[in-house]
């Protein structure tokens, strides 16, 4: 938990003006962080569909619901 937010803003905005990385050493960094996930038993084929039937399902159900905004009568103002 941050007891401290300013000295923890104070942190985030001087660590990123500190990063000298490149695209390519981030996405180095990036697969290694996969390749350890992969060996410690995350992100397996068996995983990757578990449970898209109810993001399917949950999907369809939001989108339905979705009404465009009315338009302002502009005219008016």
């Amino acid at each position: 938990m941050i007891t401290d937010p300013e000295r923890f803003s104070a942190y985030e905005a001087t660590s990123r003006a500190k990063d000298n990385l490149s695209l390519a050493q981030k996405y180095k960094i990036l697969e290694g962080l996969y390749r350890e996930a992969r060996r410690m038993g995350h992100f397996t084929e068996e995983d990757f569909l578990d449970g898209i039937e109810n993001d399917i399902r949950l999907a369809s159900l939001l989108k339905q619901n979705v009404r465009k905004p009315p338009r302002e009568d502009r005219s008016r103002s």
